[in-house]
This record gives C-alpha cells, structure tokens and sequence, in this order.
C-alpha cells in the first residue's frame, strides 16, 4: 500500500484521540462530580482551543514549514498529556484538555494538509486514512473503557506514547513538499471566485451540523444509557462496533462511487440521511439494541460523507492553499465538537433526549438543501485528470 507510514501516523493520532474523547464527559461528570452543563464547558474549551489550533496550524503548514507544524503541534500535545496523566484533578484538567486540543488542531491541520498534497498521487490517499484511522478506533475505544474502570492516568499516559511515537514517524517517513511552482490563485472573476467560496463555506456549515450532533454520541448519549442502567464498558463497546462496522463496509461501499466531484457530492448527500436516521432511531430507546442499530447508521454515515468531505474540498484548492482549506474542514470539525456537548446539554435540559434527537433528525434535513447550492470547482484545474469531476 502506498504511503504506508503517513497512514499509520495518522492512525495512531487517531488512536489518541479515541482513548479520550469518549470518556471525557463520563470523567467530568461521573468522576470529578460536574454537572452536565460544565462537562459541556469543558468539551467547549477543549474543542474551542482545537479550533484556534486548526486554523493556525493551517496557515503555519502553506506559509511556514510543513514538518515544523506538525513537531509543534505534537509537541504540545504530548506535553499536555503528560502533565494531564500525573495531574488528572480539577481545575487544572480543562486547562491542560485545552492545550492538548490546540495542540491537536495544529497537527490535524498539518497531517490532513499533507494527505492533500499526496491525493494528487494517490487519489484513494483519504478513504485509505480514514479507514486507517478506523482500526485506531476500534483498538484505542475498546480499551478506553476499561482502562477508565482501572485509572485514569492510563489513558492520558498511553496516548501521549501514541502521540510521540506519531512525532517519530513524522521525522522518519515525511517530506517537506515544495510548493514554489504551484499553479496561481484563481483569476477567472468575481462570480467564480464567489462560487468557489460559497460551495466551501457550505461544506463547512455542514461539517459543523453534522459534529454538533454526532458530539452526542461522545457525551451525553453515555449519560443517557449509563442513567438507563447500560454498563460504560456497554456505551464503548458502541463505538468499536462501529469502527469493526466502517472497516468491513468502507472497502465495500466506496468502490460504489466513482471519482468525480458529482459521486463526491451524492456520497455527502446518503451520509446526511443515515445520520438522520441514527437520531431517529434512539428517539425513545430503551434497549441495548436500539443505541446499536442508532450507531450502525452512524458508521454508513461516517463511511459516506466524512470520508468525502475532505476530497470534495480538496477539489478547490491549489497547492498553495491545501493546508488552508482542508483546515477549515478541521475547523468545522472542531467547531462542530465544541458546540455539540453544550447545545446537546441545553436542549436536553429544555425538551429531553427524545425530542432533542428529533430535533437533531431534522437539522439533518435542512442540510440536504444546502447541499443542492454546491456547484462544481470553477476555474482551473485543482487536481490530477482522474479525480476531475
């Protein structure tokens, strides 16, 4: 497989991620006796920070140097997870949760705009991350359950390893790339320019609906089926059916679509209706088996639409802007995770979990209309002959 060790850095970031995203609202809540509205702060400080880092470890990796963004950002990271491993007490946790995002933010941008730069060798470059990343979940929230029965400076300990083992690869196996004969910024006029901007704008709007929602599954739905008498080690097993789901189904369902913009869009368009369908699903649940099938949806979902974000924005760059857009993708994303716990928490608070899914059900829907307004790239051409659309 090409690129090998790109992949399996970006799998190990993701590993770090999965060990502890899925237990923070639990540890803040359940652990540290917040309530929900303040582990919905925390998250926000956390994801609010990772926001700021995406976006300047965006501007750092096009403007900068591309290896020296990402040694910064995994620098703070592991620098963070180590400091939260011997001091796991409030309130410093939110504080050292928030460098640990910025940091983050910067290597994501970083290591996503590097994915960018190889898609125009390796055009499947993001469904083989993705699916990378996928087997770094499945692993990391397996064991972020139990090993959050049995410490929690486990966890933060481990993923700093997993993160100064990514720092390692990134000196051994990444190049800088050279950006100095890149094509020019688009000249073709206002309207296509706006174009352009508005179908980026609009992908983005929808990263972010898409992350304020599937957020709940991070946070309050484990409070939801904890509450219901369903075991932690229950709620994560959740997501490790969803990864095993996405790394059988992924190889399957993307050979469906070709590679043109019109199949990139189409794939957005079916993964907006099954996370509609995941929120419909565990409106009124009561068993087990609902939150299973509730995250079955999720996983088609994930398959189809966040695997296709980030090429559908790759088709409006050029190479001196790839680490610039695709961390706006990273920053929805961000944005997206930040708002997800404290809006969740407040209208689960107003309306309770089923009508806040509803709710959820049928944001889902207006972004299908948005994404009948995203027209193809205007202008020059952004990427290789075979991933024109």
């Amino acid at each position: 497989m090409k690129n090998k060790f790109v992949l399996l850095a970006d799998m190990f970031v993701n590993m770090g991620i999965g060990l502890i995203m899925p237990i923070t609202t639990l540890f803040v809540h359940n652990s540290l006796g917040k309530s929900l509205v303040v582990a919905g702060y925390v998250l926000l400080g956390f994801s609010g920070a990772m926001t700021l880092g995406n976006l300047a470890g965006g501007r750092m990796f096009d403007a900068w140097n591309q290896k020296a963004t990402m040694y910064t950002g995994g620098g703070l990271v592991v620098g963070a997870l180590c400091l939260l491993a011997a001091f796991p007490v409030w309130p410093l946790y939110p504080i050292l949760l928030a460098f640990y995002g910025f940091g983050l933010g910067i290597l994501n941008s970083a290591v996503n705009g590097y994915l960018a730069f190889l898609q125009k060798s390796d055009a499947n470059i993001f469904n083989n991350g993705y699916w990378f990343a996928n087997i770094g979940m499945a692993i990391s929230t397996l064991l972020a359950g139990y090993l959050f029965d049995i410490n929690i400076r486990l966890i933060f300990g481990l993923a700093a390893l997993l993160f100064t083992t990514t720092v390692v690869l990134i000196r051994l196996k990444f190049q800088d790339f050279s950006v100095k004969q890149t094509a020019p910024q688009l000249t073709q006029g206002s309207h296509k320019e706006f174009s352009n901007l508005l179908a980026i704008f609009l992908v983005c709007l929808i990263m972010i609906t898409i992350w304020i929602c599937y957020e709940q599954w991070n946070s309050n739905v484990s409070v939801l089926m904890t509450d219901m008498g369903i075991s932690v080690r229950k709620y994560s097993m959740l997501f490790t059916i969803s990864t095993v789901e996405i790394l059988v189904l992924q190889p399957i369902l993307t050979r469906l679509f070709s590679n043109t913009f019109r199949s990139d869009k189409m794939r957005v368009v079916l993964g907006v209706i099954f996370f509609a369908c995941s929120y419909l699903t565990i409106a009124s649940a009561q068993l087990y088996w609902q939150f299973v099938l509730g995250i079955t949806f999720v996983s088609v979902g994930e398959i189809l639409a966040l695997t296709a974000i980030p090429i559908l924005l790759n088709r409006y760059a050029t190479d001196r802007d790839r680490g610039t857009i695709q961390s706006l993708g990273s920053l929805s994303g961000s944005l997206g995770r930040a708002l997800g716990p404290l809006s969740g928490g407040w209208l689960i608070t107003m309306l309770g979990y089923d009508k806040t899914f509803i709710v959820f059900f049928g944001a889902h829907l207006l972004l299908l209309v948005l994404l009948a307004f995203i027209r193809r790239p205007a202008g020059a051409s952004q990427v290789t002959n075979e991933q024109k659309g």
